[in-house]
């Protein structure tokens, strides 16, 4: 069998924990590109020698024949069947790999129940709390009291949450084990993801009509067009991502043909997957694209989950949602490692970058209800009930004075995907970006090469300190010295923490007035970042990791 990682070894041992412990329905959140199929494939073999038969659920043609063929590779001792369609490969396997669809009878559900299935395994397990979902749970016995009849089941995903908020508890009892996107990029699972967003003028999105909370399809493609929105798209690809293999996301499958078309005029080679098209037809075109003869697919919601493409090494997001899982879901497409890739690139034309971080989604809250599973999966739990109705005007391209449509200058800001710009950073004189915790200073120290950080640690007053990470970029940087902070200080102040306007204490100024520090007409938060700022420039400026690089103009 394929060898597990630590933390797929730790995943099993918490599932298991948590069935020993009488906890029917456990859930593992790991993000895309953590190795899912490979750790529920060792579970169903170590499962296999009690006497377990194991079913996994899927929901969509790619993904069961991609499990199925996962499974096979990662534990080729294993009789795999396949339950889709006219296919019923069920007596004599050992893991049955089924389609939702394919068990909507009751009958076949029974069927499944006789041929001693006694672990359910949901891909994607986000989708659990749809009719039929719940119905295999139930009459497979997951929902029952004795430990000692029925099946128990694994819930695995890489965001446990959904934009309708239905309560995935419903579902699943807990989350037992999860992995950040952060410590997979740190172990060299994932790449690193950079974010560039770019404002298309003439694109509001404010004046876009809703319907049951979300954009009407036909008028978002309108305002898409009208605002000649795939030309300025087309163009920023060629701009920002010449030379990478990409996957553009659209709102409808009119307006993922038009970003093709406008691609084509570019010189990007381009072609367009949906789910209406037959599946051999989107099967040649991702191949297509594997080979490198395709540079970019557009798609309209179709690869968003289970979609294996590592040397996609750039996610074009062209479909705005205020749904945190999407986000996560579509980013996620371009963070597996590939020989020559150092990064992915996420090109955010609609500013969802400014909603969203790019972490792991572990939510099981939510209203408590079921929902009526559709036949056409394409778009089940992609809705955006939420909208953007609160969105600044600056997130939606307002205020550029330069010149209109497609033709004109390209506006484009760095974005940071993981959040760390909420987090209260400031610089020093020298500027050197640090974080007080508690009595330690977390700060970045540039390191040989330019544009790359160590994170180090040092006590606010004495001697001493260490480096805790290295050789990683500013927003990597900032992110794991957060992480750092946290742990020595247990909290981060939030540049928007109500305190801060608020005015300063007693306490304070008389700090302030000792250390020579002006104090009129600041507020709390004011008065805390200069008194911050000044005890890092006397203990972080004049440390030879800082200084010395600094004198030589790397800042």
């Amino acid at each position: 069998m394929l060898n597990l990682r630590d933390y797929q070894s730790e995943a099993i041992g918490a599932v298991r924990e948590a069935w020993a412990g009488g906890m029917r329905r456990p859930a593992v959140v790991l993000p895309t590109g953590a190795g899912k199929t490979v750790v529920f494939a060792h579970l169903a073999a170590q499962m296999h020698p009690r006497g377990v038969r194991t079913l996994v659920l899927a929901h969509r043609t790619e993904l069961i024949e991609q499990a199925a063929a996962k499974l096979r590779r990662v534990a080729p001792q294993l009789m795999i069947g396949i339950l889709k369609g006219t296919r019923r490969e069920i007596h004599g396997r050992d893991v049955i790999v089924a389609s939702v669809l394919s068990l909507k009878s009751a009958e076949r559900r029974a069927e499944l129940a006789r041929a001693g299935v006694r672990l359910v395994i949901v891909d994607e397990a986000h989708h659990a709390v749809a009719d039929t979902y719940m119905a295999v749970l139930r009459d497979l016995g997951c929902f029952s009291a004795d430990p000692l009849t029925g099946a128990y089941a694994l819930g695995v995903t890489a965001t446990m949450g959904r934009s309708d908020r239905v309560a995935l508890s419903q579902a699943w009892e807990d989350v037992v084990y999860k992995r950040d996107i952060m410590d997979m990029i740190r172990g060299g699972y994932l790449v690193n993801a950079k974010g560039v967003r770019v404002r298309v003028e003439g694109l509001d999105l404010r004046a876009v009509k809703r319907r049951h909370g979300d954009f009407a399809d036909q008028a978002l493609a309108e305002a898409l067009h009208d605002s000649l929105a795939p030309k300025a798209i087309a163009r920023a690809y060629v701009e920002h991502c010449a030379e990478r293999s990409g996957v553009l996301f659209a709102p409808t499958v009119d307006s993922a043909h038009e970003m093709r078309d406008a691609m084509r005029e570019a010189g990007v080679s381009a072609e367009t997957v949906h789910g209406a098209m037959p599946a051999f037809e989107r099967r040649d075109i991702l191949a297509a694209h594997a080979r490198g003869d395709v540079q970019m697919i557009t798609n309209c919601m179709v690869l968003t989950e289970g979609w294996d493409a590592p040397w996609c090494s750039a996610v074009v997001i062209a479909r705005p949602t205020s749904s945190a899982p999407l986000f996560v879901q579509m980013a996620g497409r371009a963070l597996r490692p590939h020989p020559g890739k150092r990064d992915a690139l996420i090109l955010d034309v609609v500013g969802v970058t400014g909603r969203h971080r790019l972490a792991s989604v572990a939510d099981l809250a939510g209203a408590d209800r079921v929902e009526k599973l559709s036949d056409d999966l394409l778009d089940y739990d992609e809705i955006d009930l939420l909208g953007l109705g609160d969105q600044e005007e600056s997130d939606t391209g307002g205020g550029w004075d330069g010149p209109e449509g497609a033709d004109g200058p390209l506006v484009a800001e760095i974005v940071d995907l993981f959040g760390s710009r909420r987090q209260a950073w400031l610089r020093t004189p020298r500027g050197v970006w640090f974080l007080s915790a508690g009595e330690q200073i977390v700060f970045l120290a540039p390191d040989e090469a330019v544009g790359r950080y160590r994170v180090a640690m040092a006590p606010a007053k004495g001697a001493g300190g260490r480096f805790l990470e290295s050789d990683v970029d500013l927003d990597m940087a900032m992110s794991w010295g957060e992480q750092h902070a946290i742990a020595a200080a247990g909290v981060l102040t939030r540049k928007g923490a109500s305190w801060r306007s608020q005015a300063p204490s007693g306490g304070q100024t008389a700090v302030a007035e000792r250390l020579g520090l002006p104090t009129a007409g600041l507020t709390r938060g004011e008065l805390s970042d200069a008194i911050s700022t000044e005890f890092a420039a006397q203990r972080v400026d004049m440390m030879p990791c800082v200084s010395t690089v600094t004198d030589r103009g790397y800042w």
